[in-house]
């Protein structure tokens, strides 16, 4: 007969303690056993993505493995299941914030630091981060270098996002607007746009793994770093400071091991020819301190 989830919580609690002693009191466990469930957005290649082999691929699926793999509940490593979530769905995929768990123990999906979500969830990371990228057309020759040159360009944005509010501050052409970036990328595919604003390296990613018979699609403006850098954080249910720190702790060794550029460059294509390591370290390694107000009971 299986184990009620609530007593399982109890358990796994009880097993989290002494490991992750000193991280305050008061905390709910994150993980109801040694496997838990992760949710991943699956439409965005390099970043995340649901691959025709039924696996998530790309640099988070990756993170995840890393980091929970040096974690252990019970003495047993952490390990994960794989579930899809969307920009629209994450927060209901975590815990409804009093008892029971629904979908998603942990989500890891380009989610990126704001006060709001501070209030609400618990914040392990940074794993990455990044600053805003603009995506054109691969036979786009315009020269896109700073913000300034987003005016004269009809430009798509994610309706609620930072890109939106960043393309606001702007000004120049009213945005044009997509409920996700498969729409935006529609828009520049059907002319309607010229460009998508988004996180830089998701549009990198998306770039890199484009179009067929070695000719890409899209590009992404090199040198093109719009608005102020985006913290991707590892997001958990509110009051579970214990797991949270764990898991900072853990995304911090991983930010100091060759592994961590080794899959940037792998996911993302930065070739050593056109990225330094040095480049890559300053734009998008992101210091990992203290917890702060990220990981709070």
């Amino acid at each position: 007969m299986p184990i009620p989830r609530p007593l399982r919580l109890a358990v796994v609690l009880a097993l989290l303690a002494p490991a992750a002693a000193g991280c305050g009191g008061g905390d709910k466990p994150a993980f109801g056993s040694d496997r838990i469930n992760i949710g991943f957005k699956g439409d965005r290649p390099g970043m995340s993505e649901f691959t025709d082999k039924g696996t998530y691929d790309g640099f988070e699926p990756h993170l995840a493995t890393m980091v929970t793999g040096t974690i252990t509940v019970g003495g047993k490593p952490l390990t994960y299941t794989a579930t899809p979530v969307t920009t629209a769905n994450w927060e209901d995929a975590l815990l409804d914030g009093q008892a029971n768990h629904n979908k998603a123990d942990l989500v890891i999906a380009d989610v990126s630091e704001r006060d709001d979500l501070k209030k609400e969830y618990d914040l392990a990371g940074p794993y990455l981060q990044t600053p805003l990228g603009v995506l054109l057309k691969a036979d786009d020759t315009r020269t896109v270098g700073k913000a300034e040159d987003l005016r004269a360009l009809r430009v798509c944005v994610s309706t609620g996002t930072t890109a939106e509010a960043q393309l606001n501050e702007i000004g120049g052409l009213p945005p044009v607007h997509g409920e996700n970036l498969t729409q935006c990328l529609a828009r520049v595919d059907d002319g309607t746009a010229d460009a998508v604003l988004s996180d830089y390296l998701v549009l990198k990613g998306v770039a890199a793994n484009s179009g067929s018979n070695g000719r890409r699609a899209y590009r992404v403006a090199r040198d093109a770093h719009i608005g102020k850098t985006q913290f991707l954080m590892m997001v958990l249910p509110k009051g579970h400071q214990k797991a949270c720190e764990q898991l900072r702790r853990a995304i911090n060794d991983y930010l100091q091991t060759p592994d961590w550029m080794n899959s940037l460059r792998r996911y993302f294509d930065f070739a050593p020819a056109d990225f330094t390591d040095k480049e890559l370290r300053d734009t998008f390694q992101p210091i990992t301190t203290s917890a702060g107000d990220r990981c709070s009971a």
